[in-house]
């Protein structure tokens, strides 16, 4: 079998009884909740199973950080071993024995398996209290392209919108920039976002993280310039440039610097976070830069954001 269709065989959906659900964030009443879908370690398994046979594919587990687990799954392809690894932190219940079944499976998504269902939909379900923790009072439907051909759903469960119908990956424009403004691996930003909302943190909480750790890495944080130089020309007018090319004026494009920057022009920002935004205003679509800014503010600096500095690559 050739790369391509180990590729395809890996990544191919699952049935609707090898997916589970966790509630990730939850409204404020704490009676809805984000429906977060994992593929089963026991899929995972059979699935390795079929593409590599028994003998061609095993695990290893090591301990990463205090609390956290490492696992690495090697498949054989050809003459050669290669192995991917991936880690969790230990869960509340059955600590270890969840962190090594958690780092199996984000193990599994880097060789491709369950990948898919990073580019769900999201969707609120009622929740119910379990424990000390909450668990979906419904599960979602699957829409029809992740899962396999003729297969069929239980019709009391509850299905998503119509509209939802394709794959759509829901990370803000914002948030790539700033991921790749920082240096970070575009791979692993999925599983790092995905991670963070299930933790329970807003979008923006994630947006103003990243501009602190941008921040602190070119030594600019408190609006200050140091550590970088000042924009050049060349920049500020390529930033007009395509901001004119989009159909953006001037005035949009101060807002996009209050509100990525927390600064008022083009003149106040280094020659780093000129850059950052040209490469932002080349990637994304006019409708997106203008929801970014819909609202005409910047991040709030002053609110405290617990997110792990050991958690994000940079």
């Amino acid at each position: 079998m050739d790369a391509s269709k180990v590729l395809e065989a890996l990544q191919a959906p699952f049935p609707p009884e090898d997916i589970e659900w966790r509630v990730g964030s939850t409204n404020k009443e704490k009676t809805k909740g984000l429906a977060l879908a994992y593929v089963t370690n026991r899929a995972i398994q059979n699935r390795l199973d079929e593409v590599f046979g028994p003998f061609g594919w095993q695990n290893q587990f090591k301990e990463w950080k205090q609390g956290s687990q490492l696992c690495g799954i090697s498949v054989k392809f050809g003459d050669e071993w290669i192995t991917k690894w991936d880690g969790a932190d230990d869960s509340n219940q059955e600590a270890t024995k969840g962190g090594l079944s958690d780092s199996m499976k984000r193990a599994a998504y880097q060789w491709g398996i369950g990948r898919y269902l990073y580019r769900l939909p999201q969707v609120w379900m009622p929740i119910k209290q379990m424990g000390r923790s909450y668990v979906l009072d419904k599960k979602p439907t699957l829409p029809s392209w992740a899962i396999p051909k003729n297969c069929k759903q239980n019709s009391s469960e509850t299905h998503y919108q119509e509209q939802h119908s394709k794959p759509t990956t829901s990370i803000p424009a914002t948030i790539r920039a700033k991921w790749e403004a920082g240096g970070a691996n575009p791979d692993m930003l999925e599983s790092w976002f995905r991670n963070c909302l299930e933790e329970g943190k807003t979008v923006e909480d994630i947006e103003q993280f990243l501009t602190e750790k941008i921040q602190e890495k070119n030594g600019t944080k408190g609006n200050g310039q140091s550590g970088n130089s000042t924009a050049s020309d060349k920049q500020r007018k390529a930033i007009f440039a395509i901001a004119k090319n989009k159909g953006l004026n001037e005035e949009n494009i101060k807002q996009l610097i209050r509100y990525l920057n927390h600064k008022q022009s083009t003149s106040e920002l280094t020659s780093k976070e000129a850059s950052d935004l040209i490469s932002l205003l080349n990637e994304a679509e006019r409708d997106e830069l203008l929801a970014m800014i819909s609202n005409n503010r910047g991040p709030d600096f002053g609110k405290s954001i617990d997110i792990s500095d050991d958690d994000l690559p940079f």
